[in-house]
């Protein structure tokens, strides 16, 4: 059996599956192995269902495997947070789960287009300290998409730990990496194929968050002028720090990591 302190992630990206092998030392996250393969086909909606598919990713998997810690049985998976529906929203503090749950199946009966029962749903509750109201954020994501990655380890010789969207990975890595250095507001910038991804924390915790498009003006953001693509990141920065002043009463914006892929690192 794998040692406990020895992680597997996996991350189902555009057009690659990323591998990260990570150690916990002294309370710390270490990466201790990166390993991308290709996929044969882009990885979006398009091949959910797509059973032939299925074992060829699988295969890549177990091949992947040969890079990592032999005792490594399983990982945590995550895919692009614009596979699912998610959306927050301030309550009261003192809510019971149940209380919680009520609130958010009244917003899935606005939300849905499709049956209720074609998805599963979770939340987190990010219960602030500086702020008379709490957040909940909610993320409804199709059996059909779940399905679709289950079948692909059941085919691997690793059990699948966990799915969560990329974002919520994300946030959970910086908290191991940078615990000591959350405590106010964050914001976490992440450049992906298919756009930036932005998220607003408070101690660590997720509060806000906003995709843009992948496009500024007629260019994809990732051929915009620096200039051009540092002004689209800060007027959003902009108006998550507007709507957390005037929803939670939490002033400004203390620092800002980025992270994932960027030709030109100027922007910076």
């Amino acid at each position: 059996m794998a040692s406990e302190s020895i992680k597997l992630g996996i991350s189902f990206a555009h057009d690659a599956i990323r591998f990260i092998e990570a150690e916990e030392w002294n309370g710390k996250l270490n990466l201790t192995s990166i390993v991308q393969s290709t996929l044969p086909k882009t990885f979006d909606v398009s091949i959910i269902g797509d059973h032939e598919y299925v074992p060829q990713i699988s295969e890549l998997i177990d091949k992947a495997l040969d890079n990592f810690s032999s005792s490594i049985a399983s990982a945590s998976v995550c895919i692009d947070r614009r596979l699912a529906l998610k959306k927050n929203f301030a309550i009261d503090k003192g809510l019971s789960n149940e209380e919680i749950r009520k609130h958010i199946e009244w917003e899935l009966e606005q939300l849905l287009i499709a049956p209720r029962d074609e998805f599963n749903v979770d939340y987190e509750h990010s219960a602030l300290s500086v702020s008379k109201q709490d957040v909940v954020v909610f993320v409804a994501l199709r059996k059909a998409i779940v399905n679709f990655i289950q079948d692909i380890f059941q085919k691997s010789r690793l059990q699948l730990d966990s799915l969560d969207l990329d974002m919520f990975a994300s946030i959970r890595a910086l908290r191991l990496a940078e615990s000591e250095v959350l405590s106010g507001t964050s914001a976490l910038v992440e450049f992906g194929h298919s756009g930036i991804g932005i998220v607003f924390l408070i101690d660590g915790q997720y509060v806000l968050s906003v995709e843009l498009p992948t496009t500024i003006g007629d260019q994809r953001f990732d051929s915009s002028p620096v200039d051009t693509l540092a002004l689209a990141i800060n007027k959003e920065l902009q108006k998550l720090i507007e709507n957390v002043e005037e929803n939670l009463a939490v002033v400004g914006l203390d620092r800002v990591f980025f992270s994932g892929e960027l030709k030109n690192k100027a922007v910076i």
